[in-house]
């Protein structure tokens, strides 16, 4: 598997990198079209369908949508397969999001009849990495062999390992965090006019939540997924369903998973939210290689965030490309003796 290159192509490959770079606009161009017009149909989102070498799959985060992995899918190369996993239009509710277990087996049907044999490199980014881990797990369970989880920046509860927020310590971490978040947070990713607006919308999410336990009303009422998705685009259900898979994660206990494990942690944390990634990952996967990258939880995934992670990845993947091609030698020589 050839190395990722992000500059102008100079070799003699220039013009079919050209051609692959055209198929993928295409496809993104015939997904974002779906995703407007809400009629998504298919789990497997093709973001390339070109390249050799295993495919890369990448779950979806809280919205359902994986058109946000076109940025990661470019910065990864044309000669690399990357498939987004998508919820269905009609899938996107409350009843749907019901477990991560339920999600995950949904999935794990479809991605099964797409890709009938062969290894997986599962992927997810915030909660989509939850489900990947689920998902994995599943596909083992099944007799299926998961080369590779590739964690960006999800969290994982549940593993005895947290440091709860009426802990000190929470509170330290959060207040070193502070430069990197003024560096790589407020100067790089906000406007004055998108920073107003995101503090308008966590003062919004924030008077819903009092006035509702105010009210008595409960929480659904004012919920955290309004502090940083603006859900008046969305339906009624759509809506639920995000409220709904925000609130799942928490009650998701994973089994300790013995595979291969990256995760990609962000160093700049959000300004009030610890994000307690590396060491729940670690009980979780012990053998789990982590990672930290100078970005943020949203940057990671485009450039010029993301351009190292997908560097990285790259050498990981031609890694696992050489060792399955030397397995393969290796049964074809048992079987000729």
């Amino acid at each position: 598997m050839s190395k990722t290159s992000f500059g102008p192509a100079s070799s003699p490959n220039a013009v079919g990198s050209v051609d692959k770079n055209a198929r993928m606009n295409a496809l993104a161009n015939a997904a974002f079209a779906r995703e407007v017009r809400r009629k998504v149909t298919d789990v497997i989102l093709p973001l390339n369908d070109n390249g050799t070498g295993p495919a890369f799959y990448c779950v979806h985060s809280i919205t359902g949508a994986a058109t946000d992995f076109c940025p990661m899918a470019k910065m990864l190369g044309p000669n690399q397969r990357f498939f987004g996993i998508q919820t269905p239009t009609n899938k996107r509710n409350a009843e749907f999001a019901s477990s991560i277990e339920t999600i995950s087996r949904y999935y794990v049907d479809r991605l099964t009849s797409f890709q009938p044999e062969g290894n997986f490199i599962l992927a997810g980014h915030s909660v989509g990495a939850v489900i990947a881990l689920e998902m994995a797990q599943q596909l083992r369970a099944r007799g299926r062999e998961v080369s590779l989880v590739v964690v960006f920046d999800g969290e994982l509860f549940n593993t005895g390992t947290e440091i709860s927020s009426r802990n000190p310590l929470y509170w330290l971490k959060l207040i070193l965090n502070v430069p990197r978040w003024i560096r790589d947070f407020l100067m790089v990713e906000f406007t004055f006019k998108s920073f107003c607006q995101t503090v308008l919308k966590k003062a919004t999410a924030a008077g819903k939540t009092i006035t509702a336990k105010i009210s008595g009303r409960g929480l659904r009422s004012g919920h955290a997924v309004e502090s940083f998705i603006n859900l008046n685009n969305c339906t009624p259900d759509h809506a639920e369903f995000m409220k709904t898979l925000y609130e799942i994660q928490f009650a998701y206990v994973p089994k300790e998973y013995s595979g291969r494990v990256l995760v990609c942690v962000a160093k700049t944390q959000a300004l009030t939210h610890l994000r307690q990634v590396e060491v729940a990952w670690r009980a979780a996967a012990p053998a789990a290689e982590v990672v930290h990258f100078k970005a943020t939880h949203t940057s990671m995934m485009r450039p010029p965030g993301g351009l190292p992670i997908a560097e990285y990845l790259t050498r990981l993947i031609a890694q696992l490309d050489s060792q399955f091609d030397s397995a393969a030698v290796s049964r074809r020589a048992n079987v000729g003796l």
